[in-house]
């Protein structure tokens, strides 16, 4: 069996806070991505085995862009660096909606696994936490339509 490869070092970087809002861009646009494709794999009522390749691949996308998220936070405190003001808050607006998704969607998790231990009594609580959720989707999605119009080349 494969054994991992070692992650190569990183090279440093004249623009940091870009290259880190970059990243976060292409983990939230494929977070995006695979939630539509789960979306439409539910819609054809496929197996149970597509299903969950599926449902893993969304879980991974979603922890990458978690990461990417913390990353960016990590590299922005110090300020924008070399950054324009304009690329500086769509950066901002885009961690802002990646982090709200990022916490929205563990709160929906959360109450789905309490439905699962108390039954129909907590529907109404993982409706509106699924409601949330969905609102937070779409706002990271407008965060990245405007961040993409700043950064077209960021897409990968």
């Amino acid at each position: 069996m494969p054994t991992k490869p070692s992650p190569r070092p990183t090279k440093p970087s004249a623009h940091p806070v870009r290259d880190a809002a970059d990243a976060l861009y292409r983990a939230a646009h494929e977070s995006c991505h695979q939630h539509q494709r789960l979306t439409k794999v539910l819609g054809h009522q496929l197996d149970d085995l597509e299903l969950e390749g599926v449902a893993e691949v969304v879980e991974l996308c979603d922890q990458l862009l978690v990461k990417a998220t913390a990353r960016y936070e990590e590299l922005a405190k110090d300020g924008k660096g070399k950054e324009s003001e304009e690329l500086w808050h769509a950066a901002n607006a885009l961690w802002m909606a990646a982090r709200e998704y990022g916490r929205r969607s563990g709160s929906s998790d959360a109450a789905v696994a309490k439905l699962r231990k108390h039954g129909a009594e907590q529907l109404n609580s993982i409706s509106v936490e699924y409601e949330l959720e969905m609102s937070a989707r779409l706002a990271l999605k407008q965060a990245l339509v405007a961040y993409g119009k700043l950064r077209p080349e960021a897409a990968a």
